[in-house]
């Protein structure tokens, strides 16, 4: 099964299986933005809840969703990933931070807040801090509206951000045992590939249904590892100029 994905204008989690079927998972009062799978058949998921303020939520295995949290402070969740089944690090795209959750206490802090981590200007719509991915003992975090590509060292004392790539505008992207990122870049409406030697290679484009990229995961049982799924939402931040197309789910193998 390809994990569950939301849909943040209609408050909807999907799921589709193996046979490409795709059907409603589970709906909700509110936005959806980031979702991470728990055990037990469970979900985290962060967004807005029906009065515009950044939530956390659990869907459970019986398909419900409840609020958990509203931190103080919090503007716009976005990207999130699980460091252990209990803490999870979470992008606020407009409050230029990294959140710290840790699901069986049930608080939040802000894990490091830096100007790289921050919109060039706070009027702008443009998200900041976006995507991330942990790589051994690195952070890396994506900055879409200062569009640069950052490194976080990660250890009893987390370091200082540093920029890893600049001029990059790109959105979310997934991280394979070797260093090489799969990075899609939304209103760019393409997919990157970025080896560990920084060179950048375009895997995807508008015409190959890429239009509005805006995730990527690789899969996680023994005969898809080696595949990477994007979602897109075809392209209606930007709209190419025939039109939006439909929002898809692509598979992209990657394997050498």
């Amino acid at each position: 099964m390809i994990p569950s994905f939301s849909n943040s204008f209609n408050g909807t989690i999907y799921r589709i299986d193996t046979h490409h079927h795709i059907t409603t998972y589970a709906t909700m009062k509110g936005k959806p933005a980031g979702i991470v799978a728990l055990p037990n058949g469970r979900f985290l998921l962060n967004g807005w809840n029906e009065t515009g303020t950044a939530t956390l939520f659990l869907l459970d295995s019986n398909r419900q969703i409840t609020p958990l949290l509203q931190p103080a402070g919090a503007l716009f969740f976005n990207g999130m990933i699980a460091v252990d089944d209990d803490h999870f690090l979470i992008c606020d795209s407009y409050k230029g931070c990294i959140w710290e959750y840790q699901l069986s206490a049930n608080n939040a802090r802000v894990w490091l807040e830096h100007t790289l981590l921050a919109r060039a200007d706070d009027t702008g719509a443009m998200p900041a801090a976006n995507g991330m991915q942990l790589h051994r003992q690195t952070l890396f975090v994506s900055n879409t509206d200062k569009k640069l590509l950052l490194a976080i060292p990660v250890n009893a004392n987390t370091g200082e951000p540093v920029v890893y790539m600049d001029n990059l505008n790109l959105d979310d992207f997934a991280i394979d045992n070797n260093g090489t990122i799969y990075a899609t870049t939304h209103i760019y409406n393409s997919v990157l590939k970025i080896s560990s030697d920084k060179h950048v290679t375009v895997i995807g484009t508008a015409t190959q249904g890429f239009a509005g990229s805006t995730s990527a995961r690789f899969g996680k049982t023994d005969h898809d590892g080696h595949y990477i799924y994007v979602t897109t939402n075809g392209g209606m931040s930007l709209p190419l100029p025939g039109g939006s197309q439909h929002g898809r789910v692509i598979r992209i193998n990657v394997k050498p």
